[in-house]
Order: C-alpha cells, then structure tokens, then sequence
C-alpha cells in the first residue's frame, strides 16, 4: 500500500509539469511544515471549521487513518494541510496543496471539506491502538489575510 502510495504522489509529480526547482520549492515546504508541526503540543484556540479523525483497522498489519476538515464557518481560500502523526513509517505524510492543487472550502458550498488519508503499520486491536495526530492547516480567508491553525489529538 505503501509503495502505491509514493508510486502515486510520483506519477502526480510528473504529470502536474512540475521543474526541477518547483519540486525543491514543494519538497522543502512539505518538510518546513513537517518540522514544525513536531515541535507543537496543543491545538490553536480558533479554529473556523470542525476536524474529525478516524481509524480503521483494514488489515492484520494496518490502520488507515482519515483527517476530516468540513463544516466551515466561514470561507476558507487556498488550503494547504498536513497531517504527521508519532509512529514510526516509512511513508509520506498526506498532505493537500504543497504538490498539488490548493483547494477552497466554501460555507454553505459542496463539496464540503477535504479529507486526508494516511496508513500506520499496527498488528495489535483497533481499541488498543494509541497514535497522536498532528494537523497543520494554512489558508486564505475573504479578507485575503493568511491563517494558519493547528490540531493535536491523541487516540
């Protein structure tokens, strides 16, 4: 699943017509966010949308986890998100608008919000798994300021 994944992302890479330097421009961005999102321990007090995150046990030797952003209260404009979580991988982290297109999330509007799906190699029962999830999430509102908000829970 996880070669798929990267094989995936890959493929994106290439198709989009990204240079060189744009690809350097995405990679050190995805590993700026990544860095800091390590160092933080509490989630941002106002955070103008809902965020829910799953786990679902899909196989003896996985968990696929989902981050859900919807039900904004106001208009969100060029989201870039990712998501790191603390257990030990190999894979990428999924993100949204680093390598590929920033997307909106407009109140009232469908489609109603962005989910980001990752996997997490785990042999144990779904009730016994424990991960901390970390959401970093940058954006644009009608006023055209940049926010940027965070999320940490722990399962």
């Amino acid at each position: 699943m996880k070669k798929i994944i990267i094989i995936l992302i890959i493929s994106v890479l290439f198709l989009t017509g990204c240079t060189d330097q744009e690809l350097a421009k995405e990679k050190d961005t995805y590993i700026k966010y990544i860095q800091s999102l390590k160092n933080i321990n509490k989630s941002s007090k106002e955070i103008p949308f809902e965020i829910e995150v799953k786990y679902d046990k899909l196989t003896n030797d996985e968990v696929r986890y989902q981050v859900i952003i919807d039900d904004v209260k106001e208009d969100i404009k060029n989201i870039e998100a990712i998501v790191i979580h603390n257990k030990q991988t190999t894979d990428v982290f999924p993100s949204i608008g680093i390598f590929d297109e920033k997307q909106d999330l407009l109140k009232d509007k469908k489609p109603s919000g962005v989910i980001l799906v990752g996997y997490i190699d785990y042999q144990g029962d779904i009730k016994d798994f424990n991960c901390k999830i970390k959401l970093f999430v940058k954006y644009k509102t009608n006023d055209k300021k940049t926010h940027k908000v965070y999320y940490v829970t722990k399962k």
